[in-house]
């Protein structure tokens, strides 16, 4: 049976340790070794956290939770590699807690699933606190900043993927008698998505700071970097400069990642009146089908919808 002094609700870096060793001990009779020495080095990243905090740490709910904005701001690890982190530390304090060397477990009502399939798997939905945080700070008239906010609006307002920001060419952007929109091309065939007026303005600015003559087969996109300039803007590339901005914004939610601007582009346009009918013209019908799918879930649309 464990002592009452055992029952803490504060660690030092110390105490951490050792019950680290006794839990991949135990570990080690049910796991793989590659799994136990994930274990062992996620959890050594949380005893260096707490070392920064000064060598211990209150086990509340309300500190652990900035554990992950430690890990996204300080470390600059991806969402992926954070959802490995906090799986590791969530099996350690419940081992402790089963064991009772814990009070309770203060990760037990913090929303945190073990999932490590990629960054791709975060798409929550974004605030309007976090979306206005988003265009404040894309602000700026350097080159880089005027493309970032060009893509930012056309993954945020027109719900156009990475990958589709990425394949775009200058000829895609067409002016028609409806006014502007961009051709996507993809397996499904093309859509032609009409655009918000501050996505064609954002275009229409970064556009005229490149200065170029521009051929219909030109990317929509390019890299202003030094090892890739002129060179079309990887899907890599789209994704790290929305991840920055999305930092740059302060918004650090563990379940947001850069994929989480088109998602929430879906459920802008339906608080604006969009119908399905509408959405089918303009969003790929296994796309649409999930996110709508998911919007219900988390009860943000009517069930009807």
């Amino acid at each position: 049976m464990p002592k009452d002094s055992d029952l803490v609700k504060k660690m030092t870096t110390d105490t951490i340790l050792a019950r680290i060793d006794f839990f991949i001990s135990v570990l080690a009779h049910t796991r793989s070794k590659s799994t136990v020495d994930t274990y062992r080095r996620s959890l050594g990243v949380f005893t260096l956290w707490v070392d920064e905090q000064g060598g211990s740490i209150e086990l509340s709910q309300k500190n652990l939770e900035k554990y992950p904005v430690y890990l996204r701001t300080q470390r600059k690890v991806t969402s992926r590699t954070i959802k490995i982190y906090l799986t590791a530390l969530r099996g350690f304090f419940t081992f402790l807690s089963k064991e009772g060397l814990l009070h309770h477990d203060p990760l037990v009502n913090l929303n945190i699933k073990p999932d490590t399939s990629g960054e791709g798997k975060a798409r929550a939905i974004l605030t309007k606190e976090e979306i206005k945080s988003l265009f404040e700070a894309s602000k700026g008239e350097q080159i880089v900043k005027l493309r970032d906010r060009a893509i930012l609006c056309c993954m945020l307002l027109e719900g156009i993927t990475e990958t589709e920001v990425s394949n775009c060419n200058y000829g895609d952007l067409e002016h028609t008698l409806m006014g502007e929109e961009l051709r996507i091309c993809g397996s499904g065939g093309p859509l032609c998505i009409p655009l918000d007026q501050r996505t064609y303005r954002s275009l229409t600015a970064y556009l005229t700071k490149r200065n170029e003559t521009l051929r219909s087969q030109d990317p929509l996109f390019i890299s202003h970097g030094p090892r890739e300039v002129g060179e079309r803007l990887k899907v890599r590339s789209v994704r790290s400069r929305m991840r920055v901005l999305l930092d740059r914004a302060k918004v650090l939610r563990t379940e947001v990642s850069p994929q989480s601007l088109s998602h929430t582009s879906i459920y802008l346009q339906i608080l604006n009146g969009v119908t399905r009918e509408q959405l089918r013209e303009r969003t790929r019908p296994w796309r649409l089908f999930h996110r709508i799918e998911y919007l219900k879930s988390r009860g943000l649309i009517d069930p009807s919808y």
